[in-house]
């Protein structure tokens, strides 16, 4: 008789292992045919880059206001720096985040990147000319407050540029309207 509750055992065993086989491998294809299915552009083809193009859109954006001068002078002002200093840790801040972000590249238009080197060389070439004229051991609190006016002052500061066109680029990849203005400006209106 133990011969044969050890069968009846087995058996159930073996029942109870088809069956749950079976749920699995039914729960796996319906999880599969109700996936979402990838985003689709304006052509009507699947894009899966989509999300990684919005993302690079979005840390290059983060990397700009990062280095927006008011953004920058907060994160690298410390009380008794000299102006060559300042001006050390500010490049150096700027150049960090460049090559952080460096690889966004391949998400981004060839417009985008070069709107982005861009404003990142003129505001080097900016601290770089500022500080020249400054004793290179006066407050960097001098450095500062050339930089923050000069940046306020300039209608077409080239940070606010390149914000600009990663702002209208990202809008088109999610289909919202561009605004006007930049559309001039990247005419050359």
């Amino acid at each position: 008789m133990s011969q044969q509750l050890i069968y009846i055992l087995l058996g159930v065993a073996f029942l109870v292992f088809i069956v749950f086989t079976l749920r699995d491998w039914a729960l796996q294809r319906k999880s599969k045919d109700q996936a979402p299915s990838a985003p689709v552009t304006e052509d009507g083809k699947n894009n899966l880059a989509l999300p990684l193009k919005l993302q690079a859109y979005e840390r290059l954006v983060i990397f700009l206001e990062r280095m927006k001068p008011e953004s920058l002078i907060s994160r690298v002002n410390e009380p008794g720096l000299h102006v060559k200093d300042i001006r050390l840790l500010m490049v150096h801040s700027i150049q960090s985040e460049y090559d952080h972000n460096i690889s966004q590249q391949i998400y981004v238009s060839t417009e985008s990147w070069e709107a982005v080197c861009n404003a990142k060389e003129q505001l080097v070439n900016l601290i770089n000319s500022i500080a020249e004229k400054i004793d290179p051991e006066a407050e960097g609190k001098i450095l500062d407050r050339k930089l923050l006016e000069l940046s306020l002052h300039e209608k077409e500061f080239p940070v606010r540029t390149a914000l600009n066109i990663l702002n209208d680029e990202a809008k088109k990849l999610m289909g919202h309207p561009v605004h006007a203005s930049t559309a001039e400006f990247k005419n050359g209106k």
